[in-house]
């Protein structure tokens, strides 16, 4: 996919994950994108030994989630279109939130990711949605617990309590935060809602 657009610097891929990741945001400008990613990768690893995951799975998703960084937001409309997804009303209003989408795709052609949990990680890292994983819901606590903004997140607190219960504990309790404060793009995605209600059903809230 990468190579679809121009404006995007390549170089040859090592086969090392956090080596080609770098190299490619770098490469593009992207530090603090490298820098976040970097971040989320040992939140997530962290994650992953607390609740049994697979490290090596959790760490491959959290290096490749942001890695549509390096493509506009206009083109990821533009590209969701041309080949016929389903693009929610948000997604039109803020092209921003198809970058989870798009960086699945950029890790699946680009990197050659074959395994379904990181790539379902990767494709839900934002807006999560129902019936998600443990890698899904690890890789989604993970970005919001290591977000990329300066100093520590407002909703840290919460997702932290919650992450000492259970994965769907700490995604709901974001979930449920930025409702409250109203810190969630509106029209919200499909996909946000449906994955509130499905926690909110399992944890019997």
């Amino acid at each position: 996919m990468l190579s679809d657009f121009s404006y995007i610097k390549t170089s040859e891929l090592t086969g090392d994950i956090k080596t080609d990741v770098k190299n490619l945001l770098i490469l593009n400008n992207k530090r603090k994108t490298y820098e976040h990613v970097k971040f989320v990768a040992e939140m997530n690893v962290k994650i992953a030994e607390l609740y049994g995951l697979e490290t090596d799975l959790c760490e491959i998703s959290g290096y490749l989630h942001d890695i549509s960084s390096v493509v506009s937001r206009g083109d990821m409309l533009e590209y969701a279109m041309e080949n016929g997804w389903f693009i929610e009303e948000a997604e039109t209003k803020y092209p921003m939130l198809l970058h989870q989408r798009v960086s699945a795709v950029i890790a699946e052609q680009d990197f050659k990711i074959t395994d379904a949990c990181v790539l379902s990680a990767i494709d839900c890292h934002t807006s999560l949605k129902a019936n998600p994983t443990a890698y899904d819901m690890a890789l989604f606590v993970a970005d919001k617990l290591a977000w990329d903004q300066e100093g520590e997140p407002p909703f840290y607190s919460a997702v932290k309590n919650g992450l000492k219960t259970s994965l769907e504990s700490a995604s709901l309790a974001y979930m449920d935060f930025i409702v409250e404060h109203k810190m969630i793009f509106l029209p919200p995605l499909k996909r946000f809602d449906e994955g509130a209600r499905f926690l909110r059903r399992v944890l019997n809230k």
